[in-house]
């Protein structure tokens, strides 16, 4: 009665129907917890009772859920067991075969709450709804900085930077992260999932950005066919190209939801509002150090490592740092 999905069996009928109603019958007795589906509970008992029977024969990482199990035998296997029929396309995973498949049918089932805008994905609403939360008040502060947020789920996020509480466990080695994504990371290294391919050759990665940097190996063989209009530099790709074209326009797209300034590039924007969060994302992992910028870890580090990149052109003196290095040059000049 909600969306006309039509069912074979009446017995998923109701199933189906909580996803529009929110109703979640099943309640974990020790937490409270509440789910749309039994399995859903059964599954998270488990996180009270640490209990995993399910384990994959290769790599002996353990799951919760049976469901999970064959899906991550894939990664070993290389199946792909789900093909669109309109485009061939292969998928490992069930629920990257149905997003998948939107982009053809022309679903888009994630609406915006605050306008008519829809998307196929739930990561595209969420990239659209950061347009909104200039306007929306902010009513989640922080009380220790008093940093507002528009969501409940930023300030919570937000609040383990100072509490430094680690809440998501690898099951394997049990190392501890503050947030979802940086276990989700962390737990290719043990399971050897290499999700990001090169479409020029049969490589795989385990992160994206390994990929970025082994696809310029195959770049100076390819031909460079989006060319500048103004300096006629010439690009493998159009997100190279539009990033290149902002020099010339000066166009400053991204503005800092705090202080109204603007900037180029979507990194500079992110770099620039942990001076208003005070977010340290970068950990030295021999110190526990934290920093603002990657960079600055990056030379923090060499004080651990003892390497020294930077030489002085006029005596043999070596430094850790560039800044360094051009104090030092000021005794020469």
């Amino acid at each position: 009665s909600f969306c006309k999905t039509k069912f074979r069996n009446k017995s998923s009928l109701p199933t189906h129907i909580r996803i529009h109603t929110g109703e979640k019958p099943f309640e974990c007795k020790l937490c409270d917890a509440k789910y749309m589906y039994r399995s859903s509970l059964r599954a998270h008992k488990m996180t009270h009772t640490g209990e995993m029977p399910f384990e994959c024969s290769f790599c002996k990482t353990k799951f919760r859920n049976k469901s999970s199990l064959p899906t991550h035998i894939r990664i070993h296997t290389g199946e792909k067991p789900f093909e669109c029929a309109i485009c061939k396309a292969k998928f490992s995973d069930k629920s990257s075969f149905i997003v998948h498949k939107r982009i053809h049918s022309g679903e888009k089932r994630f609406k915006c709450e605050f306008c008519s805008s829809k998307f196929h994905v739930k990561s595209a609403l969420l990239r659209h709804i950061r347009i909104h939360n200039v306007l929306r008040e902010k009513c989640f502060t922080c009380d220790f900085c008093e940093s507002k947020f528009n969501y409940k789920c930023d300030l919570k996020r937000h609040l383990f930077k100072h509490t430094k509480e680690k809440p998501f466990e690898c099951e394997i080695c049990k190392v501890k992260f503050s947030n979802r994504t940086s276990l989700a990371g962390h737990k290719k290294t043990h399971t050897g999932e290499k999700r990001f391919e090169c479409e020029f050759c049969s490589s795989k990665f385990l992160v994206k950005s390994a990929l970025i940097r082994h696809i310029r190996i195959h770049n100076v063989l390819r031909e460079k066919c989006f060319t500048c209009d103004f300096c006629e530099s010439k690009f493998n790709y159009k997100f190279d190209l539009k990033q290149h074209l902002i020099k010339h326009t000066k166009e400053k797209p991204f503005e800092c939801e705090y202080c109204k300034v603007k900037f180029s590039y979507r990194t500079s924007l992110a770099a620039h509002k942990r001076t208003h969060t005070g977010e340290k994302p970068f950990k030295c992992d021999m110190c526990e150090v934290e920093f603002s910028h990657k960079s600055n870890l990056n030379n923090h580090k060499r004080i651990h490592s003892g390497e020294k990149r930077f030489k002085c052109e006029f005596c043999s003196s070596k430094f850790h740092v560039k800044s360094a290095l051009l104090r030092h040059i000021r005794i020469h000049n």
